[in-house]
C-alpha cells in the first residue's frame, strides 16, 4: 500500500517536472504595437543603417554579416506584419 503511494507521489512528480520543463521551452509569441508611422519610421531608419554599413570602411564580411542580420529582421516583420484597421485612435 505504502509502495504504492510513493509510486503515485514519485509519476505525479514526474509529470509536474515535464510540464515545467515543457512550459519553459514553448515558442512564445510577442505582439509590437505601433502606428503606420512608427513602423514607417524604423524600416526607414533601418535602411540608412544598412547604406551606412555598406559604405563604410569595415572589413566586407562584417557589413555583410550586419546587413544579413537586418535584412533577416525585416524579413521576419514582414512576415508577421498585420494591420489592424479597427482600433479606433485615442481621444485626446
Amino acid at each position: 500500500m505504502q509502495n504504492t503511494i510513493l509510486r503515485t507521489l514519485r509519476s505525479l512528480a514526474l509529470v509536474v517536472a515535464l510540464v515545467f520543463v515543457v512550459g519553459f521551452t514553448a515558442q512564445r509569441i510577442y505582439t509590437f504595437k505601433m502606428t503606420e508611422a512608427q513602423a514607417q519610421y524604423h524600416w526607414q531608419n533601418l535602411e540608412v543603417i544598412k547604406v551606412a554599413m555598406d559604405q563604410s570602411n569595415l572589413p566586407h564580411n562584417q557589413v555583410k554579416q550586419v546587413i544579413g542580420a537586418i535584412d533577416s529582421l525585416q524579413k521576419d516583420l514582414q512576415r508577421g506584419l498585420t494591420i489592424d484597421s479597427t482600433s479606433a485612435a485615442k481621444p485626446k
